[in-house]
């Protein structure tokens, strides 16, 4: 018999619409409080779930930085999906450069995916994508 993949959702993305597409497409979905990332779709790889303006604002208070150090310590394949309009909040600032630059500081120096999608429907797909992807032919145990 052919296991269902499960992901562990942090309790604070129960509001979201994420799980419950996940819950649709068959995936096990089981909530915790989890210290990193918003979804753990394997021991190995975790997703961590920004909207596009709190994207931006995460990096003037420093917290992105922080995030993805988090996540690349604590994960083989950290994944950071950036949801919503983020280009055209990017054309919209003063400084856009400042955005490339953490674009580029998250991939280069912290070694983080990041994966844009323009809704919770597609973040969904994605982090479906990913599971599937991680739980083909896997014995392990649970994590």
């Amino acid at each position: 018999m052919r296991r269902v993949p499960r992901v562990v959702v942090d309790e604070r993305e129960r509001s979201s619409e994420v799980p419950r597409f996940l819950s649709s497409m068959g995936l096990s979905v089981e909530y915790r409080v989890l210290p990193v990332g918003d979804y753990i779709v394997s021991p190995r790889c975790a997703v961590e779930r920004k909207a596009a303006r709190d994207f931006l604002q995460s990096i003037y208070v420093g917290r992105l930085f922080d995030q993805a150090r988090r996540l690349s310590e604590a994960y083989d394949i950290p994944v950071m999906v950036v949801e919503g309009p983020l280009y055209e909040l990017i054309d919209e600032m003063d400084n856009p450069r400042s955005a490339w630059g953490a674009l580029a500081a998250v991939t280069i120096s912290f070694g983080v995916r990041l994966v844009m999608t323009g809704s919770q429907k597609q973040t969904a797909d994605l982090v479906y994508a990913l599971a599937l992807r991680e739980h083909r032919g896997e014995r392990r145990g649970p994590y």
